[in-house]
């Protein structure tokens, strides 16, 4: 027969019990929520970062672009991520002439130098920066186009990528060295003669990863229209420009 200290011991035995439990629960529980918290977070910063030193590069690259220097380097922190020149970029403009007939003036596969981590993709591509997770894509920068209705002035500015297709991976500090290769202007041709004045410039990309972001840069964009939902996008003007610049990239 149990006494009444029996009785409490027992139940003390049990509060103890229980009230453990809960604690080693509770504490798994939290554990487990907040190390995964910390994971996102830590990837989100990672990409953040990564989108932000492209944004950095791509300044650079404007540089050799506009002639203001010949080379430029940058870095960026893969961090587990993998950095490769892409080939698979396309470009066509396309220039309408006064006398009613259009010149393919380029026909480019320009590439785009690319980072991946965790089904993020940042990217510089023909002059912007975009980022794209999953299926739904950003441009971050926008490209050197310019569509003036008040000067009647277009330019058009192709960047073409050559670099290692091999992707590099890894916890390594990667330094990207962009060097000019060539600058073209390709309208207004001299060997064409000056006769024939331009009436439009088209541009289309019909190759790309990020379609939709820069669907969404020409259809805000001032002054280009696509007049035949095809997806290419014509600029009105009488003065155009359109030239391309070859740059070669390398890691290391």
């Amino acid at each position: 027969m149990r006494t009444d200290g029996d009785r409490r011991a027992v139940s003390d035995v049990l509060a103890f019990v229980i009230v453990f439990s809960i604690i080693i629960t509770s504490v798994g529980v939290v554990y487990g929520i907040g190390f995964s918290s910390l994971g996102e977070f830590q990837e989100g910063e990672q990409k953040t970062n990564a989108a932000r030193a492209f944004q950095a590069l791509s300044v650079s690259l404007d540089d050799i672009q506009s002639g203001a220097a010949p080379g430029r380097s940058g870095a960026i922190q893969l961090s587990e991520g993998t950095l490769q020149v892409e080939e698979q970029s396309q470009m066509t403009v396309e220039v309408g002439l006064s006398n009613g007939t259009t010149w393919t003036v380029a026909t480019e596969t320009t590439g785009s130098l690319q980072y991946s981590f965790e089904n993020t993709d940042v990217a510089y591509e023909n002059g912007a920066v975009f980022r794209k997770d999953g299926s739904a894509s950003v441009m971050l920068e926008e490209p050197s186009f310019v569509c003036s209705d008040s000067s009647d002035q277009a330019v058009v500015s192709i960047v073409v990528l050559n670099g290692e297709s091999n992707a590099i991976g890894g916890e390594v500090n990667a330094e990207i060295i962009s060097r000019e290769n060539s600058t073209s202007v390709l309208y207004p041709n001299i060997s064409r003669g000056s006769s024939v004045t331009a009436d439009n410039v088209t541009v289309d990309v019909p190759t790309t990863s990020f379609d939709q972001a820069w669907t969404r840069y020409f259809e805000d964009a001032s002054g280009w229209e696509d007049p035949d939902g095809d997806g290419a996008y014509t600029c009105d003007a009488q003065s155009v420009v359109v030239r391309v610049t070859v740059i070669d990239v390398e890691f290391q």
